[in-house]
């Protein structure tokens, strides 16, 4: 198999603030698998049903969801481990802390060995086309 991408074009200024075009890589996505779809087609190749394997993905969110807000990390061997990452304001001691802000930054994954496996041997494949503008939404809010 092979990921199928395509050339996109984004334009900036560099540093002699003169405007340049350049070219990219983007993936091109076939299709984004619902939670049904994707139990389907786990329990096509197994003995669970899918509607056990959609009760096991969403009790996995679950406690994906409750054991990361107690600052715990998960590890799902084959897939990888899931942790949030924090921020804060900084601070000139440790006199200040009562003024230290700290909020979660986001959910952070680190693939497993096996997946880390499976990109290096992946292969791409172009497909030819006109390249698209990338990231038109943007542009378009700035006019």
């Amino acid at each position: 198999m092979s990921i199928v991408y395509k050339l996109w074009k984004k334009k900036f200024k560099n540093a002699q603030n003169q405007e340049q075009e350049k070219y990219f890589a983007c993936k091109e996505t076939p299709k984004t698998w619902s939670t049904k779809e994707f139990a389907n087609f786990i329990s096509e190749g197994s003995t669970y049903s899918e509607s056990e394997i959609i009760g096991v993905l969403m009790k996995t969110s679950w406690g994906l969801e409750h054991l990361l807000d107690l600052g715990h990390n998960i590890t799902l061997d084959g897939i990888g481990t899931f942790g949030i990452t924090v921020t804060s304001n900084m601070i000139n001691s440790r006199k200040e802390l009562k003024n230290i802000k700290v909020r979660a930054k986001r959910v952070a994954f680190r693939q497993s060995p096996e997946l880390s496996k499976m990109l290096k041997n992946t292969t791409f494949t172009y497909i030819n086309e006109v390249p698209s503008q990338a990231f038109p939404e943007k542009k378009e809010q700035q006019e």
